[in-house]
């Protein structure tokens, strides 16, 4: 990825204290329509919906992104894992998906 942007994405851990919520700190749009057509190859897209995706990370860890950036990442070993599953799901979209 191209960087590490964890810094500009705020956390707080699920009631369930099995997801992270990630919430980017910038004002983010993402594109569905391309993410449905074109999803990037580093994720498999799970489920599409015109208001949420599910994607999965290489290294396991579901994601669901809104439209607005927000994400829950689930299935990770460790906070910081999805912290970082988070950071690298940023970097995708503002490279490829924002709208």
């Amino acid at each position: 990825m191209t960087g590490d942007r964890s810094g500009q994405i705020y956390f707080k851990l699920c009631s369930d204290h099995l997801s992270v919520e990630a919430i980017p700190r910038m004002k983010i749009k993402v594109n569905f329509a391309k993410l449905r057509d074109k999803p990037p190859r580093e994720y498999e897209l799970l489920m599409w919906t015109p208001h949420f995706a599910v994607l999965r990370s290489e290294g396991g860890q579901e994601i669901t992104l809104r439209r607005d950036g927000r994400m829950i990442v689930r299935r990770s070993g460790s906070e910081n894992i999805a912290r970082k599953a988070a950071a690298d799901m940023i970097d995708v979209v503002l490279r490829d998906f924002r709208a």
